[in-house]
């Protein structure tokens, strides 16, 4: 049970990180999102991206090791 949880986060945070990551990238003339044109967000949005990617990868190592 707890090996079928850790993946089912891990894939969950995994797909969630990188689904932040493809909402923020620029568009094709290089403007912004328009969430991340403000100080705040600029500093934030990629921390919480990068923080969903490593709990996913984090929790399917759990489950594999």
């Amino acid at each position: 049970m707890q090996l079928a949880s850790e993946i089912v986060i891990g894939i969950g945070a995994l797909v969630l990180g990188f689904a932040l990551v493809w909402f923020g990238m620029p568009n094709r003339i290089g403007e912004n999102p328009r969430f991340l044109r403000n100080g705040f967000m600029e500093m934030v949005y990629p921390v919480v991206a990068l923080v969903f990617i490593v709990i996913g990868v984090a929790e399917l190592l759990a489950a594999w090791f």
